[in-house]
């Protein structure tokens, strides 16, 4: 059988994956190494076919001085004898690493995705093309194996993600500099990458080399078929999860997703930790920072039932269990505590409401119903300065309506069964700080409108 040539493969791959679309406008990330170049050799082959149109993207972390200059340098020359369009993006990464507290490597990638992204936006590009490779493939899937990966990680890098392609994830390095050799096309070598400072370069360096030689010297091929296999169990279960999700979830918010934890038990564990990192893809749009030992956390306390315990899944993300719900949110709003003049009109952006008031006539008593629970009447002569609107806060109490005695509202909200995220988000309007309304739950019995009462105030409480 005739072995295919290296712009073949990369076809069948981006066949295979259904990468490229005809007159697809393509962003190609050029660093000036080998797989890079090589990436754009075959781009450039296929330009015709597909009636492409290639654009050329290089950052510039400035982590070697003049040898990062001199890649960026190449890579103009390069785009120039191609007549290709270059871009061209420079960034202090180490400073800034300090300054978003990451380390070098994962800073590096975060301004390089986020520079790629917004440059493929400006440029209407459906595609970025990344020139990762099988050996690439091999390496992450042991370094993620090393770092305690689930299944997720250990599928590896995908082919295709949102617009990012991949067309060299099937070819060996070594392919790729014998192509680049025999149509003696020059590449830069990043002296970086042969230094074992890094996890990865040891690795590349150290580890695989070893398992090569002593254990198995196809091993790059195994890492390559295990995280094939998993990253198609992976897209298999996540749409299992996915369904079961649309039957277990109550409400999902931008800020915030209510499950019903009955249902979400009843699942099995594999299913129940795919819904857990799909919810948090939700409110944060990746699960770069998401470890398994969190999903687990949160797991367990399901499992568990320890009601009203909270797991801190990211720094911003919280997840909880309650004996009804099991919630997915974002980090607790800040105290807020607003001074009011009723009747009127206020807006309070930061809270996103509009606190609307009017005082009723006498003949409105007979009539007053609550149109919802954004809508209070109380009795505006029992109203007395400072009134305020606040957020709740421990040792908080009220006489909720038709009750005697009073009661806290935190066991007001649990017997409401209220999400433990929602309850930090309550609205508590307050007359000489005691608690005349609940916001959105439930008025005072000591504010209610009676048969004496001479003035009826209408509070209602607009959403922006």
């Amino acid at each position: 059988m005739k072995k295919m040539d290296l712009i073949s493969k990369a076809k069948k791959t981006i066949d295979r994956y259904h990468m490229i679309k005809p007159k697809d406008r393509i962003l190609v990330a050029v660093s000036g190494g080998p797989d890079s170049v090589a990436l754009l050799l075959v781009l450039l082959e296929l330009k015709k076919e597909f009636n492409l149109s290639l654009y050329v993207a290089h950052v510039n972390h400035k982590l070697r001085g003049k040898e990062s200059d001199q890649d960026q340098e190449f890579v103009r020359k390069l785009a120039s004898d191609l007549k290709l369009k270059l871009y061209t993006g420079s960034f202090q990464v180490k400073k800034e690493a300090k300054k978003m507290k990451l380390s070098v490597e994962e800073c590096a990638r975060e301004i390089r995705y986020d520079y790629l992204n917004k440059l493929a936006d400006k440029l209407k590009a459906q595609k970025i093309a990344l020139g990762h490779n099988f050996d690439d493939q091999a390496e992450t899937v042991l370094l993620r194996l090393i770092r305690g990966s689930g299944s997720l990680g250990l599928s590896g890098i995908p082919p295709v993600k949102d617009r990012i392609i991949r067309p060299l994830i099937e070819i060996k390095r070594e392919e790729i500099e014998a192509f680049l050799e025999k149509k003696k096309i020059p590449f830069r070598v990043d002296s970086s990458n042969l230094r074992p400072d890094y996890l990865r370069n040891k690795v590349r360096l150290k580890l695989l080399p070893m398992l090569k030689k002593e254990y198995n010297p196809k091993i790059e091929e195994v890492l390559n078929r295990t995280a094939s296999i998993l990253r198609a169990e992976e897209k298999f279960l996540n749409q299992e999860a996915e369904k079961a999700y649309l039957k277990v979830m109550l409400r999902e918010q931008n800020d915030k997703i209510i499950l019903d934890s009955k249902r979400f038990f009843s699942y099995d564990d594999s299913l129940k930790r795919f819904m857990i990192r799909n919810c948090v893809k939700k409110l944060k749009g990746d699960l770069m920072e998401l470890t398994f030992d969190k999903v687990e956390s949160l797991l367990n306390l399901i499992q568990q039932g320890k009601s009203g315990k909270r797991v801190d899944l990211l720094d911003d993300i919280y997840g909880d269990i309650t004996k009804d719900h099991l919630s997915i949110y974002k980090r607790k709003p800040q105290e807020f505590n607003y001074s009011l003049s009723l009747p009127g009109k206020r807006e309070l952006k930061k809270l996103g409401v509009i606190i609307d008031s009017e005082i009723l006539s006498f003949s409105s008593k007979k009539n007053i119903k609550n149109q919802d629970k954004w809508t209070a009447f109380l009795d505006m002569n029992k109203l007395k300065p400072p009134l305020r609107l606040r957020s709740r806060k421990n040792g908080d109490r009220f006489t909720p309506l038709g009750m005697r005695g009073t009661k806290s509202v935190a066991d007001f909200l649990v017997d409401a069964k209220i999400p433990r995220c929602d309850r930090d988000e309550v609205m508590l309007l307050t007359s000489q700080n005691k608690i005349a309304w609940v916001v959105g739950f439930r008025i005072s019995e000591d504010f209610k409108v009676i048969k004496s009462t001479e003035k009826i105030i209408k509070i209602q409480i607009k959403r922006e």
